[in-house]
């Protein structure tokens, strides 16, 4: 779950226009008559991270529970692409229960690392999804050792 929040994250972030600023300091007047505003990039600012924390687990409904044939471990696999190309589908569970579950499980982890996600994702940091979800919160700890699909 926590790897699926952090893709979702890192695609809503890439579809915004990388000029698209915001005003981020004080909107109060120096001595100096000078204000303390600078322009930031809203797709890695936090009101925009946090805006996305808000509403990102939506898209839990977009997936799938697959199990691994020789590990029989489960993980969750995307089921709709986002350009809306034919995904492979073969031994993907796809309920209620999986989509409502995930969704739970992506609340509860926005909720309690809401701080690392936004630490995490205000930079272009590497790797977020081991960084935070094996290493910081060892929410993922086995996914450290095993090869991972991109999306």
């Amino acid at each position: 779950a926590c790897r699926a929040l952090v893709d979702e994250l890192e695609w809503e972030i890439s579809q915004v226009d990388p000029r698209k600023t915001i005003q981020m300091g004080s909107f109060r007047i120096n001595p100096d008559g000078s204000q303390s505003v600078v322009e930031v990039p809203y797709a890695r600012s936090e009101a925009h991270l946090t805006e996305l924390l808000e509403r990102v687990c939506e898209k839990m409904k977009e997936y799938g529970e697959k199990t691994d044939s020789a590990t029989h471990r489960k993980s969750y696999v995307r089921v709709i692409s986002h350009d809306g190309t034919k995904m492979n589908l073969s031994g993907v569970k796809f309920d209620g229960d999986v989509t409502s579950s995930l969704k739970f499980a992506c609340e509860s982890i926005a909720e309690e690392y809401e701080d690392e996600l936004i630490e995490f994702l205000s930079h272009e940091a590497e790797n977020v999804k081991d960084r935070l979800c094996s290493k910081r919160t060892d929410l993922c700890d086995h996914a450290l050792h095993i090869p991972h699909d991109e999306l």
